[in-house]
């Protein structure tokens, strides 16, 4: 699947859960969710960019994220 394509789908995504959120605030909550999960992302990757980071530091980062969206996983894991 092509870039563009999964871009479009994304804006088509946003739309609806924009309609969604004004119906429901049970969708208005899951999609903070994913707000959460988006900007967790976003400062793994900062992180991933800088020369002084470390694995260990890149690391601790996705186990607090995996941690939070599978807690008995990421428990039975260590």
């Amino acid at each position: 699947m092509s870039k563009e394509v999964v871009t479009d789908r994304f804006a088509k995504l946003r739309a609806l859960r924009d309609r969604l959120c004004t119906k429901e605030d049970n969708w208005s909550e899951a999609f903070q969710a994913r707000d959460w999960v988006v900007s967790q992302l976003k400062d793994i990757k900062k992180l991933c960019s800088c020369d002084k980071t470390s694995k260990q530091v890149v690391g601790d980062k996705v186990s607090d994220v995996l941690h939070v969206l599978d807690p008995k996983e990421t428990s039975d894991d260590k």
